[in-house]
């Protein structure tokens, strides 16, 4: 059994892969997010629910001791939080991240591969992915389209270097994906995915 901690659990990517894991596998959660209400029910057996937040050191220091897999999807104040969750991690010990940012980080929409030059807005996305890339923890960068709704889970992966292919995918393809490595976490390690629906 892994202990996952998911830092983000309340949001709509997190709540997802919450969902998936419960229902995929026998981990532990760690639910970390700023309000436990907005978590619903959790099952005692197998969740703990922390209020917290990602930008205090300690806060998440004291989550991230005795966890197996890290999952992080937030939506602000991006840089300052990987440099945390490397920092946390290196100092527990935890090996594996898998860490939301955004399509477009490497200009790879417009052009055939990578390319620094990006929009001002991505630049919190690029630079959280840098530090995550620098560290020495094992990683997966999740580079996902325009999320929807939809129930779908048709996507297709493009690797850092490639073109992105696509432009929207669903939130339950995200959830997929990630749920996949939590679940396998040697599949696609050290590895940045884009990913759109196919």
């Amino acid at each position: 059994m892994e202990n996952v901690l998911i830092i983000g659990a309340s949001g709509s990517i997190g709540s997802l892969v919450r969902r998936k894991l419960l229902d995929t596998s026998d981990s532990h959660l760690t639910l970390f997010v700023r309000n436990i209400d907005r978590l619903g029910s959790i099952d005692e057996q197998r969740e703990t629910a922390v209020a917290g937040d990602a930008t205090n050191f300690d806060e998440l220091n004291n989550v991230v001791e005795n966890q197996d897999v890290v999952f992080v999807s937030v939506s602000s104040r991006l840089s300052e939080i990987a440099e945390n969750v490397v920092k946390a991690m290196d100092k527990n010990k935890v090996g594996r991240v898998i860490f939301m940012t955004s399509m477009g980080i490497y200009n790879e929409i417009k052009s055939n591969g990578f390319i620094d030059d990006i929009p001002e807005v991505l630049l919190p996305y690029r630079k959280a992915a840098d530090i995550i890339e620098a560290s020495d923890i094992q990683y997966t960068i999740l580079r996902p389209g325009w999320f929807d709704d939809e129930p779908d889970t048709n996507y297709q992966i493009t690797f850092k270097g490639e073109a992105f292919v696509g432009h929207g995918v669903s939130r339950n393809s995200v959830a997929d994906l990630a749920t996949r490595i939590i679940n396998e976490p040697t599949l696609y390690m050290n590895e940045s995915l884009g990913l759109a629906r196919a």
